[in-house]
């Protein structure tokens, strides 16, 4: 059996939309998390470090992976009465 069949995906949307807290939270660290690194980036811009500027783009693209389930998961919360019949 596939693990990514429609049962479970939906399953998994109709509990991130009944979890809005922890959605916001993992929002705001992932959105905090990508401010910072994009400002460490601005800053460091100057200094031409090659190592340097790998890193912070890297952790600037895994704090927006982080934050982006979030962001869905916010978005079913609202939605969830059109989309699940929830509540």
């Amino acid at each position: 059996m596939s693990m990514l069949n429609s049962a479970a995906i939906k399953k998994h949307f109709i509990q991130m939309a009944k979890t809005p807290k922890s959605q916001l939270k993992r929002l705001l660290i992932g959105t905090i998390c990508s401010f910072v690194c994009l400002i460490l980036l601005i800053l460091s811009s100057d200094w031409e470090i090659q190592w340097l500027f790998y890193l912070l783009s890297t952790a600037l693209l895994i704090a927006i992976l982080y934050a982006i389930p979030g962001y869905i998961g916010l978005w079913m919360w609202r939605m969830r009465k059109f989309l699940f019949d929830l509540d």
